[in-house]
Parts: C-alpha cells; sequence; structure tokens
C-alpha cells in the first residue's frame, strides 16, 4: 500500500521540483568570435549568445547558463561527451560526427575574403581558382570557404595559417604576414572599425575580394554522452520552439539591429 501511495507520488513530487527549480543546461560558447560571440570581463557576449538569453527567458522548465570557452575546447568538450552544447557551430555533420542533433539555425552569416590591395591589383574572379600560392589565414577550428578551397590547401597550392581569433588574423594581414584573410563580414567589418579608432588600420590597406558562402550558426549537441544528460531531448524541443518563436516576432532582427548601432556610433535599446 505504502509503495503504492509513493508510486503515484513521485510523479507529482518531480513535476512539482522542476517548476520551483528549473533544470541549470550549460552551453558552451565560442569566446573569440566577436561580434557573434566572445568573451568579455569573464561573460559571454556577442549576438548569439543574446539569442540563447533571449531564448532562455523563454524555456519552461530550463535556464540556459553560458560558459565561454575555446573553440577547440569546446569542440574536444562535445566530443568527449563531458559537456551536452556547443555555440555557434555550423553544420557540419560529416566532419563533427560527434555532433548531433543540431538546433534550428540561429542567424545566417556572410563569409567573405579580405585581401591587402595590392593582392588585388591582379583581377581575381575565380573563387577559389584564382587565389592560387597566396597566404590565407584562418580561425583555428574552422572551416570556412568550401570544399573546392581546402582541397587546394592540402595540396598545398594554397598556405594557411591558423590563429585564434578574427583580431589577430586582421592585424597579421594589416602588417603583410598574410595576403588574404575570410570570416563572416560583419566580423571582419567592426573589428577593422575598431581597429581604425586604435590608429592600427586605415582605409586603402584591405579589399573586400570575394564573397564565399552564407553559412548559418545553431546550437550543437553531443551524441557521445552515454545518457548523461538525460533532458537532452526535450530541451532541444523546447529550445527550438523559442527560436522559432523569436524569428517569427522579430526578436532576432532587433538583437542583431542592436548590435549593429552600437557599432555605428548610436544609441541602441538593450531590450529583446
Amino acid at each position: 500500500m505504502r509503495q503504492s501511495i509513493a508510486r503515484r507520488l513521485l510523479p507529482m513530487l518531480w513535476s512539482f521540483s522542476c517548476a520551483a527549480a528549473p533544470q541549470t543546461v550549460t552551453i558552451l560558447t565560442d569566446n573569440g568570435y566577436p561580434p557573434y560571440s566572445y568573451e568579455a570581463a569573464g561573460q559571454a557576449r556577442g549576438i548569439y549568445n543574446d539569442i540563447l538569453r533571449a531564448a532562455s527567458s523563454r524555456l519552461r522548465g530550463y535556464r540556459i547558463e553560458l560558459h565561454p570557452v575555446p573553440w577547440k575546447r569546446g569542440l574536444a568538450e562535445l566530443e568527449a561527451g563531458r559537456a551536452l552544447a556547443l555555440s555557434p557551430p555550423y553544420y557540419r555533420p560529416g566532419e563533427r560526427p560527434f555532433m548531433r542533433p543540431y538546433s534550428l539555425p540561429m542567424l545566417r552569416e556572410k563569409v567573405v575574403v579580405y585581401c591587402r590591395v595590392p593582392v588585388m591589383k591582379q583581377p581575381r574572379p575565380a573563387w577559389p581558382n584564382d587565389y592560387l600560392g597566396l597566404r590565407f589565414g584562418n580561425n583555428a577550428g574552422f572551416r570556412p570557404g568550401g570544399n573546392a578551397f581546402w582541397a587546394l590547401v592540402d595540396l598545398g597550392r594554397i598556405e594557411l595559417e591558423e590563429a585564434p581569433d578574427v583580431r589577430t588574423n586582421l592585424l597579421k594581414l594589416i602588417r603583410g604576414h598574410l595576403d588574404c584573410y575570410q570570416n563572416d563580414k560583419l566580423a571582419i567589418d567592426m573589428e577593422l572599425a575598431k581597429l581604425q579608432r586604435q590608429g592600427l588600420y586605415r582605409d586603402g590597406q584591405l579589399a573586400e575580394a570575394a564573397t564565399v558562402s552564407e553559412e548559418q550558426g545553431y546550437v550543437g549537441f553531443t551524441d557521445r554522452d552515454d545518457g548523461r544528460f538525460p533532458y537532452k531531448q526535450d530541451f532541444i524541443r523546447e529550445l527550438n520552439q523559442a527560436l522559432a518563436g523569436m524569428k517569427r516576432d522579430g526578436t532576432v532582427d532587433r538583437i542583431v539591429g542592436r548590435v549593429l548601432d552600437a557599432a555605428r556610433g548610436q544609441s541602441a535599446s538593450a531590450s529583446f
């Protein structure tokens, strides 16, 4: 009799516990990808992190905690099954078989190539074949540019040097240590504006050379956890529902607009 009562009470107690104390879900975030995801004063900052904070306020039974880490460490944590989720990977199931499923896409990014102006005195309309023999910078752990670009890298026909973040790569490019650098256009433009204000860059040194692709950023989840996160599937459903609602009601657009306004030196509301 007592066991029967206990079985009936357990679901109610669990439901009450969840309502009283939401499950905290830690998402690792890239600490070196401004303006999308970076670390400042120990906090996760950037567009994707603002999106996830706004999503957290819409979740039932969950609270998102953001933990910035170096990108390669984040990938290693998911591959080992020690961490549940990482933001914001591109969709690369072939390259990262340990990462599945993915959330709904949070945002679309445009990947472009910037080169030193002397490099662009020779017309280079065809990507990537017109860029043979050049030295490219790349953010460690990222693989933009498409399969054809990386095949040329593997063949040694395009030289590649990796650095941890956008700023380091751009400084190497400005100082002539690289010929070109590819990354998200907004990330490059905002970092160049900062470098220009600091007297480290002037107009006419670099030129936008090519549009490479458009990518979308997701939250990627580990499939190597062996049940360590029993709430995983339910959390993914809740997160996807929140992200879909934020796109429909314009919340994501307002977050991006706020960052753009700040970059232009305009005041912007912090509300979502």
